[in-house]
């Protein structure tokens, strides 16, 4: 039989609009996957999503499972026949396990010896049983960040399921979720087209749905709203301000999308231009209309879920709400200028920032004493614009439009940046402000400017330190202080900011800077660096690098993010040569001796015995100067070269020596060379961590 395309659809209630596309890519991915793996062929598969609706279209799925016959290895002969050739239990546990009879078992010869083999055929199964059994699993193990029960059935979604389309070609697939049943009746759109929807099979579904005002293809969606605002802005003689997510966001709340223009009092565009977007974004999920130079326009576009009936009452609507937000903010904005920016320094005493670590003043005070600190150590002339965006670094928090503002919470610093402008604070003041919250997401920009490359340092190190001090280290997917984005935002500004302060120092002056608030400083200072070294572990390891020559670097220290990384860099390139693997494995020994021998002392040169360790500690001094150059420049190539010239001096020491000698000042001196050896080494990197060929770990 031909195969057919396979069309499975789980209607819901409506899903949260981020929770569509992370659970529709994992479920397109692992549906072949897992027929695959059961030896269903089956083709490309095509993802459909709508705020009501999980679906996939996988083409060519075969009729039938593959037959398998394979061979099985059982006990070895010695156990399975007794001395006279008649089978023991375990022979026959064997065939029964496997479905044939004991006579079919042979005997076959391994390199462990003898041992018992059965040859196991499995006829495949019809396509739609497999379906049926396998479905249910894979739609409960949909990743969403909440979910939910509805029935007494016990499975649990993001939100309720209403229906199932499930068709192999024209044939529906039974398939149960929950309490509910497959069928070939999808449902149209909520309101145009409450009637059931009749889908004869995987090939019409699209148009079908089409017919009934839901536009099942994510992408073709998208575009007919990219197209819409786009048209809309234009005829206002602008354009859209560029948010592509939030066209990704809408994309999943509307299955038919309509754009309605709509304009708002040109008085509100004296606010500042974010207050403005924001109020429209944030709950409403407007799109910004700018002119040609990027400045706002009294419009915005928002979409609507349906063909545009009563697109007028709708326009209204949306205006009456975006003006009652608009004039909040002109409240807030006018009350907020009335108290001058550095007079609401000391309000922050009221705010507190965690029990057990003082007040939002508090914290400013000690963001003060870090940044001091890190112009210190860096020696930098120009301190009075850090130093003075440190001590408004956190006033904004006591404003109006921050404080009550709810949706405008989230422009902290941002405010903070506006209010010091009119409040008359130097240019590079506000924007320092603004960036100490830069980067704000994975892959955000940096602070533009030194000092507010600082300022972003201390914040986070503050926080960072404080909550670690606590107790409130993120567990699992439990991150409520947001310190892993704090720690990856630190490595980032170390490695790309132009902070000329170490990660160790960096720490410590933040220790420091808390004072007795910390009940064991020592203890939160060691657990902030491995913290943050895991941290650099996992960015190193996303950006491609291999885990293991990661592990290696990362075991000498973490001074500065951007070292490290030409360190792993250079080895990874290194690593090509015939030669690392030897210099590893020779690393590796003398690891591997020095465990259980202890570091040893200094070496004495007088007790060399044998012309091999002569030879390697005559090598050790010849490399010593050029290497040590070649770390403090940062050339971690040069410095894998002159590594390398130890390989052959290392081999013969271990073909040559017996480390152990009998004579204990010998074997002491013999050690102490080897733990030369092995801190030079460690100095670039502690490359026993470095898997090797048909190594495991």
């Amino acid at each position: 039989m031909s195969p057919s395309d396979f069309l499975i659809e789980i209607g819901t209630e409506e899903i949260p609009a981020g929770y569509v596309p992370p659970a529709l890519e994992s479920f397109a991915e692992k549906l072949p996957l897992v027929l695959r793996e059961m030896r269903i062929e089956c083709g490309d598969v095509t993802p459909f999503g709508t705020p009501r609706r999980l679906a996939l279209r996988l083409a060519d799925v075969a009729e039938m499972q593959a037959d398998d016959e394979r061979e099985v290895t059982g006990p070895p002969s010695r156990i399975a026949f007794d001395g006279e050739g008649n089978p023991t239990k375990a022979a026959i546990g064997f065939a029964k396990t496997n479905g044939v009879k004991v006579e079919e078992l042979r005997r076959v010869k391994t390199e462990k010896g003898e041992y018992i083999t059965a040859t196991v055929f499995e006829k495949g199964r019809p396509t739609g049983e497999i379906l049926s059994d396998i479905l249910p699993g894979i739609v409960g193990g949909l990743p969403f960040p909440k979910t939910m029960r509805w029935d007494d059935s016990g499975f649990l979604f993001a939100r309720p399921v209403r229906w199932i389309v499930a068709l192999h070609g024209e044939r529906v697939v039974p398939v149960r979720i929950g309490d509910v049943e497959s069928g070939r009746k999808s449902r149209g759109h909520r309101v145009l087209h409450p009637e059931p929807v009749l889908i004869e099979s995987p090939e019409s579904y699209e148009e079908s749905l089409r017919a009934a005002y839901v536009i099942v293809s994510p992408e073709e969606r998208q575009k007919k709203i990219e197209e819409q605002i786009a048209d809309i802005a234009t005829d206002e003689g602008g354009r859209i301000l560029d948010d592509r997510s939030l066209v990704a966001q809408v994309n999943y709340l509307v299955e038919y999308p309509h754009a309605i223009r709509g304009a708002f009092d040109s008085r509100y565009l004296s606010l500042p231009e974010r207050v403005i977007i924001t109020a429209m974004r944030s709950h409403q999920r407007y799109f910004s209309v700018v002119d040609e130079q990027g400045a706002l326009l009294p419009y915005f576009v928002t979409i609507a879920n349906g063909d545009g009936a009563n697109e007028d009452h709708v326009r209204a609507g949306n205006e009456r709400v975006l003006a009652a937000r608009l004039a909040d903010a002109e409240f807030y904005w006018n009350e907020d200028r009335s108290v001058p920016l550095d007079e609401r320094v000391l309000m922050l005493d009221r705010v507190l920032w965690q029990e057990g670590m003082g007040s939002l003043l508090d914290k400013t005070e000690r963001i003060e004493k870090l940044v001091a600190g890190i112009l210190d150590e860096t020696g930098t002339a120009d301190r009075d614009t850090p130093l003075r965006a440190a001590r408004l670094s956190k006033a904004d928090l006591t404003t109006e439009m921050i404080r009550d503002g709810k949706e405008f919470t989230a422009l902290q610093g941002y405010m903070g940046m506006e209010y010091a402008r009119v409040s008359g604070e130097p240019e590079q003041v506000a924007r320092t402000i603004f960036e100490q919250y830069l980067p704000r997401f994975s892959g955000d920009e940096l602070p533009g400017s030194f000092s507010g490359a600082v300022l972003s340092l201390a914040d986070r190190v503050d926080t960072m330190l404080g909550c670690i001090g606590l107790g409130q280290m993120p567990t699992g997917s439990q991150d409520p202080y947001a310190l892993r984005r704090h720690a990856r935002a630190v490595l980032r500004i170390l490695g790309e900011g132009g902070v000329a302060i170490t990660l160790p120092r960096l720490l410590r002056l933040g220790v420091e800077a808390f004072g007795d608030r910390l009940q064991d400083p020592e203890a939160v200072y060691t657990s902030t660096i491995v913290f943050l070294h895991d941290r650099m572990k996992n960015l190193l390891t996303e950006r491609g690098y291999p885990y293991d020559i990661v592990d290696a670097v990362l075991a000498s220290g973490l001074e500065n993010p951007a070292d490290s990384e030409r360190c792993v860099e250079a080895i990874r390139d290194f690593r090509k040569k015939e030669s690392f693997e030897k210099l590893v494995f020779g690393f590796k020994r003398v690891v591997n001796i020095l465990k259980g021998a202890g570091d040893g002392n200094e070496v004495d040169p007088s007790l060399f015995q044998e012309d091999a360790e002569k030879g390697l500690h005559k090598a050790v001094e010849s490399m010593r100067a050029g290497y040590e150059t070649a770390l403090t420049g940062h050339d971690y190539s040069k410095a894998m070269d002159e590594l390398i010239e130890l390989r052959s001096p290392i081999d013969r020491f271990f073909d040559e020596v017996l480390v152990m000698d009998k004579d204990e000042r010998i074997r002491a001196n013999r050690v102490s060379l080897l733990s030369v050896v092995a801190h030079l080494f460690r100095k670039l990197a502690d490359l026993s961590q470095v898997v090797l060929e048909g190594e495991s770990r």
